[in-house]
C-alpha cells in the first residue's frame, strides 16, 4: 500500500486549459481531446478547464458519462447539431418568459436562450450537479468552468484572485475568498451563511450563456442583442398579432448570417401558436411584457450575470463591499485572462504540467504573459518566459515549452501557427471568427458531418506530435476527483476550502 501511495505521488497532475473563442474554441477543443485520445494520453489528464467557447464543448461532453471513450460519435452529433438543425423560437421564448419571472433576470438569460441557443442549436435543461457521475467515474478529467466577478474585475483587475470564480459539478466557488457553495444551491438566497430561500439550480443553457457571454466586443455583443431582440419581436404588419416573428428572408436581413428559427410546434407547456395565444392569454401577455421590459432595462444598464450572493452578510469574510451586496454579477472569464491559469494553479491541485491550447483571435502569447504576471503578483511559482521565443506573434510555432524550478511545466499550443496554416495565419484566423453568426459556414461545417474541412484542421490536429510530452503522461489515472473537493452534505451554510 505504501509503495502504491509513493507511486501515486510521483505521477504528475496534468491540466488542459482550453481558451475562449466562441464556436471556434468549442470545435477546436473537441479536436484537441480527440487527438489526445488517439495517442492514448487523454486518461492521463487530471483537470480539464475551460473559458467561454471551450466550456460549450465541455458542458456537452460531460452529459455523457463515458464521453472519453466515444469522442468520434460525439463529434458527429456536434456537427449534425450545427449543420442539420436549427433553433426553435417557441422554445426560446418559453425559456425567456420563465426566466424573466426571477428578480435577478439579466442579459445573460436573453443571451443564453437566443444567441447561444441560436449558435449551438441545442437547449440543455440539465444541471451541472448532474455531471458528478461523469467526473467521478475515473474515466474523464475533472471539469472546471471559469467565470469572473464583474465587480472585482472592475476594481482589482484580472491579476487578483478575488476576481476569479469557478464552477465544478460539486461546487461554485470564489477563488480569492476560499468560499464555496454546493452547486445545486448556487443561486439560492443566503444570509450570514444560512440559506433563506432555496431556488432551483440554474440549467446548463443558462450557464453556457454566462460562461460564454463576452465572445465579441461590447459593441458587437450589444448589436447582436439589439438585432436579436427586434428580429424576434418586431411587428409583422401582415399578422393579426402585434408580436410575431419576421419570415425567414426578413430574419436574414435583420441579423446577417444568423440562421432563421423554426416555428414548428414543440412539445411544451406553452400553447402551439405563440403569435395568437400570447395576446389572447392575459397571463402570457403579462409574462411577455415583463420579459420585454426587463430586457430593455438590462440593455440600457448593461446588466449581466446577476445572481444571489451566497456570501451576503457573511461574518467570515472581511470584504464589506462583497458581503453587503445581495447580488453578484458573474461574466465570461475571457474579459480577464482568456485561459484560466488561476484556477488550475491553486496549490492543493498540485498541477505539474499545463497543456495550454490557445484558440483566441489575437496575440497567441497574451494569455501566457498575463498568467506570468498573475503568478508574479500573487507569489505563485510559474516558469520564466523566454521573450525571444515570443517575438513573432504573427507567425508562431505550433508548440512552446517553458520550465522552471519549483514551477509547473507549461506547454503552449497556438491553434493558428506556421505549421497548421503556413503563411496565411491572419487569413485563416479571420475565416474562423470568434462570434460567427454564420458560424457553421465560416467553420467549414456546411460541407457535411465531418468538420475536418475547417481551416486550421481544428478537428484533425491542432497541436504537434504528442511525443514531446509522452514521457510526462505514462501512468494513467485511476480517479479524477478534485482533491480540493470534500463532499458537503449540509446545504444550509457555505464553507471555505480547508486548505486550497
Amino acid at each position: 500500500m505504501e509503495i502504491f501511495h509513493n507511486h501515486q505521488e510521483d505521477v504528475p497532475n496534468i491540466a488542459i486549459l482550453g481558451a475562449g473563442g466562441g464556436l471556434r474554441a468549442m470545435i477546436a477543443l473537441h479536436g484537441t481531446l480527440q487527438e489526445l485520445q488517439k495517442h492514448g494520453l487523454l486518461d492521463t489528464i487530471m483537470y480539464l478547464c475551460g473559458v467561454s467557447g471551450a466550456t460549450w464543448c465541455m458542458s456537452s461532453l460531460y452529459n455523457n458519462g463515458d464521453w472519453a471513450e466515444k469522442l468520434q460519435a460525439l463529434e458527429k452529433h456536434m456537427c449534425d447539431a450545427l449543420t442539420k438543425s436549427t433553433w426553435n423560437l417557441r422554445k426560446a421564448t418559453e425559456m425567456l418568459l420563465e426566466a424573466a419571472k426571477d428578480e435577478n433576470y439579466s442579459l445573460t438569460e436573453f443571451w443564453a436562450y437566443t444567441v447561444v441557443y441560436g449558435m449551438l442549436h441545442e437547449l440543455d435543461k440539465g444541471h451541472l450537479s448532474e455531471q458528478r457521475g461523469a467526473s467521478e467515474n475515473g474515466n474523464n478529467p475533472y471539469p472546471i468552468y471559469a467565470a469572473v466577478d464583474e465587480r472585482s474585475f472592475c476594481k482589482v483587475t484580472e491579476y487578483s484572485p478575488e476576481t476569479w470564480f469557478e464552477f465544478t459539478p460539486h461546487e461554485a466557488s470564489f477563488l480569492g475568498y476560499g468560499a464555496s457553495v454546493p452547486m445545486e444551491y448556487f443561486g439560492s438566497e443566503y444570509k450570514n451563511g444560512v440559506i433563506k430561500k432555496q431556488k432551483e439550480e440554474k440549467n446548463m443553457s443558462y450557464l453556457q450563456g454566462l460562461w460564454g457571454s463576452c465572445i465579441g466586443s461590447k459593441e458587437e455583443n450589444e448589436k447582436v442583442i439589439k438585432d436579436m431582440f427586434f428580429g424576434i419581436f418586431k411587428r409583422n404588419r401582415g399578422s393579426h398579432s402585434p408580436f410575431s416573428v419576421a419570415n425567414e428572408s426578413g430574419w436574414e436581413g435583420t441579423l446577417e448570417g444568423f440562421p432563421a428559427p423554426t416555428l414548428e410546434p414543440e412539445a411544451s407547456t406553452m400553447d402551439s401558436s405563440i403569435t395568437g395565444e400570447i395576446v389572447s392569454s392575459v397571463g402570457l401577455a403579462v409574462d411577455l411584457a415583463r420579459m420585454l421590459s426587463k430586457t430593455t432595462y438590462d440593455l440600457l444598464h448593461w446588466k449581466w450575470g446577476t445572481i444571489s450572493n451566497f456570501l451576503y452578510k457573511c461574518s467570515g469574510i472581511d470584504t464589506p463591499e462583497l458581503v453587503n451586496e445581495k447580488v453578484i454579477s458573474l461574466v465570461d472569464a475571457g474579459i480577464a485572462i482568456n485561459c484560466a491559469y488561476p484556477l488550475v494553479l491553486r496549490p492543493d491541485r498540485k498541477v505539474k504540467l499545463i497543456l495550454s491550447f490557445d484558440y483566441g483571435p489575437f496575440d497567441p502569447f497574451q494569455t501566457l504573459k498575463q498568467a506570468a504576471k498573475y503568478c508574479e503578483e500573487n507569489c505563485i511559482p510559474f516558469p520564466k518566459l523566454d521573450e525571444k521565443l515570443l517575438q513573432d506573434p504573427d507567425n508562431p510555432s505550433d508548440c512552446y515549452i517553458f520550465r522552471g524550478e519549483g514551477a509547473p511545466t507549461v506547454m503552449h499550443f497556438p491553434l493558428f501557427n506556421k505549421v497548421n496554416c503556413p503563411g496565411e495565419r491572419s487569413t485563416t484566423q479571420g475565416s474562423c471568427a470568434t462570434l460567427p453568426l454564420a458560424g457553421t459556414r465560416r467553420l467549414g461545417l456546411h460541407k457535411g458531418p465531418s468538420a475536418k474541412d475547417c481551416p486550421g484542421s481544428m478537428l484533425e490536429r491542432p497541436f504537434p506530435s504528442p511525443a514531446n510530452y509522452q514521457h510526462c503522461c505514462e501512468v494513467p489515472r485511476t480517479a479524477h476527483l478534485d482533491p480540493c473537493f470534500t463532499l458537503q452534505k449540509d446545504p444550509s451554510a457555505w464553507r471555505g476550502f480547508s486548505s486550497c
